[in-house]
């Protein structure tokens, strides 16, 4: 089996170092080169033609925003973010733009090798699609039809969203389509790294017409409002509408987790929830669409085509809970016409 070749890209000479230590420790991965910044990055994707690349983010002649502009453009390959909490809200931007993931770098520790290695084996064989050059546009997507529900009760419909990897993205294509006056509340569950939900929710209230804030115990779900899980714990929303929280136990493979949010909604608001899964990886959320497809909720998946990874979204689809397979523009759409 080849080894996955890795090209590092960040200004930092001690950190270009200490990662190489880090995957010089699994014999199925290679580093193939280094950049001390994101011109270099580029210049060096091209010539190395890598598997996957490591990208920081502030860099000097060209930063890492940039560089995945350029690489998306030119030779689209996997490309994960090593960034620190201090700059996750530009990370969430380069998620947007084409990178696959973000991974602390308070975890640049050899003594946490394996956290890094597995997920550089989880995303490096992740055929990259979808991507345009800077400037151009995508085609507009075919309009979806008026769709008519059931009448609501009187707190309405409550929305809820799972995803993971290429989360970021499908979130700014979604968000934008809804009015201000949106009035129903919608909830989220993105598998983040620890630490980083601050950034995910600045930078979400930039690209999006709702207010969007952090979920809090006992919090009161708001019309038009849309409130993030912490990847710490895993949220839910109890029948009168108030956020709650379940401890996230070590075994726990997702964080947080997309089927306790789903699940709580369709048990909760039944024929009222709508459930909506992303792009990302595995099978989580899965279970939680089946649930509010049995409670005679409506349920809606990401395509393929629009998908950065085709994984929880294709596991929902497969299992027959899915209702309606749409692009991100579409799912917008939809939503907004609820």
């Amino acid at each position: 089996m080849s080894r996955i070749r890795v090209l590092i890209v960040d200004d930092s000479f001690l950190v270009q170092e200490v990662l190489k230590e880090m995957l010089s420790t699994d014999d199925g991965i290679e580093v193939v080169g280094t950049a001390e910044n994101g011109k270099e990055g580029v210049e060096k994707v091209m010539e190395l033609k890598p598997d996957f690349v490591t990208m920081d983010i502030n860099m000097p002649v060209m930063n890492g925003l940039e560089a995945i502009d350029h690489i998306m453009a030119e030779y689209p390959i996997p490309i994960l973010v090593i960034s620190s909490i201090n700059d996750s809200k530009i990370s969430f931007d380069a998620c947007a733009r084409g990178a696959m993931d973000v991974f602390p770098k308070g975890d640049i520790d050899p003594d946490k090798a394996s956290k890094l290695i597995e997920k550089i084996k989880l995303l490096a064989n992740v055929k990259v699609i979808g991507h345009v050059k800077p400037g151009e546009e995508e085609e507009e997507p075919i309009k979806v039809d008026d769709v008519t529900l059931e009448m609501a009760p009187a707190f309405g419909k409550v929305i809820a969203i799972a995803c993971s990897t290429g989360g970021p993205k499908a979130l700014s294509t979604i968000l934008p389509e809804l009015s201000p006056e949106y009035k129903y509340p919608i909830v989220i569950a993105q598998h983040i790294e620890d630490g980083f939900l601050s950034g995910l929710v600045g930078w979400l209230n930039q690209v999006s017409p709702l207010k969007v804030e952090e979920g809090l115990q006992g919090i009161k779900l708001e019309p038009g409002k849309i409130y993030v899980s912490p990847s710490e714990r895993h949220m839910q929303v109890e029948k009168d509408g108030n956020l709650s929280f379940v401890d996230r136990q070590p075994t726990d493979s997702y964080r947080p987790s997309c089927d306790v949010l789903l699940s709580s909604v369709g048990n909760s608001f039944g024929g009222c929830a709508v459930g909506v899964i992303l792009s990302g990886m595995a099978q989580d959320g899965v279970k939680g669409m089946q649930e509010i497809k049995n409670k005679g909720g409506t349920t809606i998946a990401q395509d393929e085509k629009s998908s950065v990874i085709f994984g929880m979204n294709n596991m929902a689809i497969k299992s027959g809970c899915v209702d309606h397979v749409l692009s991100l523009k579409e799912i917008g759409q939809f939503i907004a016409k609820l």
